[in-house]
């Protein structure tokens, strides 16, 4: 598992340090512009001092301007000027209102004024409860500009993965690898998925962490429209408003993350890993090859899987799904390494003919 924040106290303070720096404009295109100030793009709005627009809020302009996305990075990089005009001129094309949301002063999120945001300090709030009285301990958590993660573990709740057949180097003896119930929670205020809570297994051998969709639940973020007074004005959503959710969505969130700990549950998942034991690899290179092809790893990645896998000596199932759980650790990206931790429990889960292509046996 890749570290990160260690504790619900370090989360909760880097979630509070930005709740406070929070802003949220609801705006017509109109009223927004495009500029370019010392050679970077920014967004201007009338009143209000020029925003730097981060990565993802690029992209989701670029996506409501309908500019090819290998076009709009090329203008983003060489012709800035060039880039602007072809914003503004589909800005201004059509009055639409936007919910435009800023952080640190930074445009991090241009999205539709039906996007009902589902704030981190309040998934904080609802999930700090039922963590504590499970005893549950936070391995791992992070804030990225696109997401938060929370991720979890019972140690309280164990058992030997007795049937993965793991040897010490001498070959006489046998690694006892010990799982626990674990969970990972994630949300995303600024339009890149939906409220998630995933349960999943966690290996204190190697201290890896495989996430499984069927203990999962999401909620999308879409609401009522907001409206404006006239299309010359914007209105800032006061932090009354912007903190509103619906009460019901917190409650179903809290009984997911009470729920995700049950034994029987832990150990039907603890069950399927070891029954992968018996689907063979019979090529590891291509097993691989294959693997890095069908969820899009990069060479590096698909580098590390490899060498995670031989190194283990699974030729199995639950050797690709522990070299890809493994491998997660040691990318750079937080999120991209969660995403490999997904990957991992998609291993457990395929169905037999969709293993059969992937083993080549």
């Amino acid at each position: 598992m890749k570290t990160g924040l260690h504790s619900l106290e370090a989360l909760l303070t880097e979630v509070k340090r930005r709740a406070n720096a929070k802003t949220d404009l609801i705006l017509p295109t109109t009223a927004m512009e495009a500029v370019v100030d010392n050679g970077e793009v920014k967004l201007a709005v009338k009143g209000r001092e020029l925003a730097p627009i981060n990565q993802h809020a690029h992209r989701q302009m670029q996506g409501y301007a309908k500019i090819p996305a290998d076009y709009y990075d090329r203008m983003l990089a060489e012709q800035p000027e060039l880039l602007c005009r072809n914003l503004n001129t589909w800005l201004h094309a059509n009055r639409e209102n936007r919910l435009v949301r800023q952080l640190f002063g930074t445009t991090r999120a241009f999205l539709s004024d039906r996007y009902r945001p589902l704030e981190n300090e309040d998934l904080a709030m609802a999930v700090i409860k039922p963590l504590l009285d499970a005893d549950a301990e936070v391995m791992s958590a992070e804030v990225t500009d696109r997401k938060l993660f929370i991720k979890a573990v019972d140690k309280r709740v164990t058992r030997e993965l007795a049937k993965t057949g793991n040897r010490f180097g001498d070959g006489k003896h046998q690694i006892v690898r010990v799982a626990s119930p674990a969970i990972t929670i994630s949300n995303s205020e600024v339009g890149d998925g939906a409220v998630s809570v995933l349960g999943g297994v966690y290996d204190s051998f190697c201290s890896n962490l495989a996430t499984f969709k069927e203990r999962s639940t999401r909620r999308y973020h879409t609401g009522a429209r907001h409206q404006l007074a006239d299309e010359d004005t914007y209105s800032l959503l006061s932090d009354e408003t912007r903190r509103v959710t619906d009460e019901a969505i917190w409650r179903q969130v809290s009984d997911i993350v009470r729920a995700a700990f049950d034994r029987a549950r832990f150990d039907s998942l603890v069950d399927r890993i070891e029954a992968t034991v018996e689907d063979k690899v019979e090529d590891v290179v291509k097993t691989v090859t294959l693997a890095s092809k069908k969820w899009g790893f990069t060479e590096v990645e698909g580098k590390l899987v490899l060498g995670e896998m031989i190194q283990a000596g699974d030729l199995n199932r639950f050797g690709l799904h522990n070299a890809i759980t493994a491998a997660s650790a040691k990318v750079d990206d937080y999120e991209r390494a969660t995403q490999m931790e997904r990957i991992g429990g998609e291993v457990i889960e395929l169905q037999e003919a969709e293993w059969r292509e992937l083993a080549t046996v």
